[in-house]
């Protein structure tokens, strides 16, 4: 069932848009069909012209009316001058046509735009915590496929509009021509419609099931290309392709069974449309006995009006069949604007002293997280995080960089609050275990953590570590790197990672298990990068190897979301406990 409070969103939403635009589209629409009328008045005098007698009933009156107003401007009608008027005419009806074409055109796909920036917007700043719950295929599905609906349905939303306004002055002179006929038509057209009424229906569940079918064929694909090493690794080739075909031949299913309905719709209304020529032509003829010029005229009204109803019932159709994906698109970015991350205040926060968390919990939907967490990040140390996986390491990092807030408790800075001081974001660099490479050169990669980066501050961050190897390949800096950077090598990507990070001139620098799937080579080279920053940065730490964070300053280990033992190395080596433990495992005696 059609839901009208969408169908009135929709109709409200691309009004507002561009309502200037659209004023002039429909204000086009009605000049379109005023010269349909013109054209249809112009038939008269030509049929006279050519021998066919225009002077009895409804025809005689409308072509006294064309008479009158050939005498008003002074015109004789012969078959020159009609000619020429109608042609005129024709090319005036064919330029607004075009007119209207193009900016039904420029509607169409400026308003695609519109929503699609509209919801890209929405999503970008949207909180952290609410963007990760979902599956990142659902954002690309609603941004790309169902958008591409929309533009496709508003088209036909149009289109739809420019036939009613047609089809009332087909209509129009069908009821001054001939009221019984007019009538008659009338009747049989409503009979066909109530036909054709669940078919139509049908057009809107229709839609609703390729939204949910093509989502889900989004995210088979999303993960199914992420995944392809470890299906390749595997040998699991055979069951990929199997398993994508499953959805991909349902989506195929779900549009032919869309287009199935469009052409039985057609089919129907094409032989229909027969149905009712004949009986027209049979009452006409045989019951109302009409004159033949009269017969003529409205033989070529149905001829034009058929086209036209059928466009327009079409164009209904898909309409309708879009909905579903305006509905999708709407109710994403709701729920995105609901979850949208407030800047807070943007006073400048100058990082002096410490970092402080003073009883900070945090739990996610399923109850992990931290509990009454204490501890403090120096400015010009490294202090380190260590424990286990699920410890709440990286939960820690988040709160720093702002991504999430606290439940309970405060983290300050310099003794503000940190909490959604937006601010704050830009002095953070921050280098993630699975690093992030844009498909772009290192140059593009590092100036977009720093657009203001000059050649110097490019050269000075790639020193730290990355020079060895960047000035070797055969473009150096305007070398393209591939898709997350797969034309380099993991170390080679995490020295990039944070070079990226550095150039920011960052107050903080966090790296979260940036070593943690390195081989010792490279997981050396890092680690020589940061001793040469010692001092001039603040260091968080984030690790379960422990051969990263020797010469921490402060060491914090994290157990089940609590600080259960804190110091330097040697001291929290020698009070063999948690950390003694560990790093027996390890190999540090």
């Amino acid at each position: 069932m059609i839901k009208k409070r969408i169908l009135w969103e929709y109709l409200v939403n691309l009004f507002n848009f561009n309502t200037p635009g659209f004023l002039l589209s429909l204000f086009l629409m009605i000049l379109i069909s005023f010269t349909e009328g013109v054209g249809l008045l112009l038939l008269i005098p030509l049929l006279d012209l050519v021998g066919v007698p225009v002077s009895s009933g409804g025809l005689g009156q409308i072509a006294a009316g064309v008479s009158g107003v050939f005498e008003f401007f002074n015109l004789t009608p012969t078959l020159g001058v009609v000619l020429i008027i109608y042609v005129g005419i024709i090319t005036l009806n064919s330029y607004l046509s075009r007119w209207q074409s193009i900016k039904s055109s420029q509607i169409q796909y400026n308003y695609g735009a519109y929503l699609r920036n509209e919801l890209f917007e929405s999503v970008t700043n949207s909180r952290w915590l609410a963007f990760s719950r979902k599956p990142v295929s659902g954002y690309l599905h609603a941004l790309s496929g169902e958008i591409d609906r929309i533009i496709t349905g508003t088209g036909q939303f149009l289109t739809l509009l420019v036939s009613i306004f047609v089809l009332m002055v087909y209509i129009v002179f069908a009821l001054q021509l001939s009221g019984p006929v007019a009538g008659l038509l009338f009747v049989v057209g409503v009979i066909l419609l109530f036909i054709l009424k669940k078919k139509t229906r049908d057009s809107h569940k229709q839609g609703q099931d390729l939204t949910i079918s093509t989502r889900e064929l989004y995210a088979v694909s999303s993960q199914h290309l992420e995944g392809m090493k470890t299906v390749k690794s595997f040998a699991l080739e055979k069951e990929n392709v199997e398993e994508y075909s499953r959805v991909s031949d349902s989506v195929a299913g779900k549009f032919i069974e869309t287009i199935k309905g469009y052409a039985d719709v057609r089919f129907l209304f094409e032989v229909g449309s027969v149905v009712i020529l004949s009986l027209v032509v049979y009452v006409v003829v045989e019951v109302l006995e009409i004159p033949t010029a009269e017969l003529l005229v409205l033989l070529f009204l149905f001829v034009r009006i058929i086209p036209r109803f059928s466009l327009a019932q079409r164009s209904y159709q898909y309409f309708l069949n879009m909905l579903p994906a305006f509905s999708n698109v709407q109710k994403l970015k709701t729920e995105c604007a609901k979850e949208k991350e407030e800047k807070g205040h943007l006073d400048e926060i100058i990082f002096e002293k410490e970092i402080s968390f003073k009883d900070v919990s945090f739990s996610y939907d399923d109850g992990f997280g931290l509990h009454d967490l204490n501890l403090k990040i120096k400015k010009g140390e490294v202090t380190a995080l260590v424990g286990l996986s699920g410890a709440g390491k990286s939960t820690t990092a988040d709160l720093v960089m702002g991504l999430i807030t606290p439940d309970e408790g405060e983290i300050t800075v310099n003794g503000v609050t940190l909490s959604d001081n937006y601010s704050w974001k830009k002095k953070i660099g921050y280098v993630a275990q699975d690093t992030f490479l844009f498909n772009d050169t290192i140059k593009n990669n590092l100036l977009l953590a720093n657009k203001k980066a000059i050649m110097d501050d490019i050269k000075e961050v790639l020193e730290l570590g990355a020079a060895s190897f960047v000035y070797d390949l055969p473009n150096g800096l305007d070398t393209v790197i591939g898709d997350r950077g797969v034309r380099l090598s993991g170390g080679e990507r995490q020295r990039i990672a944070l070079a990226r990070a550095l150039i920011r001139k960052p107050s903080l620098l966090i790296l979260d298990e940036a070593t943690s799937n390195l081989d010792s080579e490279n997981e050396k080279k890092i680690v020589e990068s940061l001793e040469r920053l010692e001092g001039d940065i603040t260091v968080l730490l984030i690790a379960h190897r422990l051969s990263t964070l020797k010469n921490a300053d402060y060491i914090y280990v994290l157990e089940g979301g609590e600080v259960v033992e804190e110091g330097s190395w040697d001291d929290l080596v020698n009070k063999k406990g948690k950390f003694s433990i560990l790093s027996d495992s390890q190999g540090f005696s």
